[in-house]
């Protein structure tokens, strides 16, 4: 028939021919996956800005250590400041249901408590009492607890 050097010709020709498709396909997968990684971020970072979601990270007992140190992190950077929110909103009730559970979490160093304590009290000084209560009560408990497990 022919010989071997035309059937490699036509290959490469078609190759060739092919490889804009093969290109633009490959490009449109990775772009599709950047945007689903980038949506996942959103999404990650909306969850971040719900008190209720940080709550749940800190009542979690399984909850990893760099999980609770992003959980803290974004409640110092969305509901540190309580500002001049009244004591009987759902706003306030957050704030000192997430203090309770910081404060209660077993993977939190009592002395980091403490000293986020101190931070908590300093940037809402109106809240002072609420505040040291709400961890005061959440320390005692959450040495009783222990004290039952031993």
């Amino acid at each position: 028939m022919y010989s071997f050097n035309l059937y490699l010709f036509i290959f490469v020709f078609l190759c060739i021919l092919m490889m804009p498709f093969f290109l633009l396909a490959g490009g449109f997968v990775i772009y599709e996956r950047i945007q689903t990684y980038l949506a996942a971020l959103k999404g990650r970072e909306r969850k971040f800005q719900n008190i209720n979601y940080l709550i749940s990270i800190f009542k979690d007992e399984n909850s990893e250590q760099e999980l609770l140190e992003e959980a803290l992190e974004a409640f110092n950077k969305h509901f540190m400041h309580f500002g001049e929110i009244s004591k009987e909103s759902k706003e306030y009730q957050g704030r000192i249901d997430f203090i309770g559970a910081l404060s209660w979490c077993p993977k939190m160093d009592i002395d980091r408590v403490v000293n986020y304590r101190e931070e908590l009290v300093k940037s809402n000084p109106n809240y002072k009492k609420e505040i040291e209560t709400v961890i005061g009560s959440a320390l005692k408990n959450r040495d009783e607890k222990k004290g039952k497990k031993k």
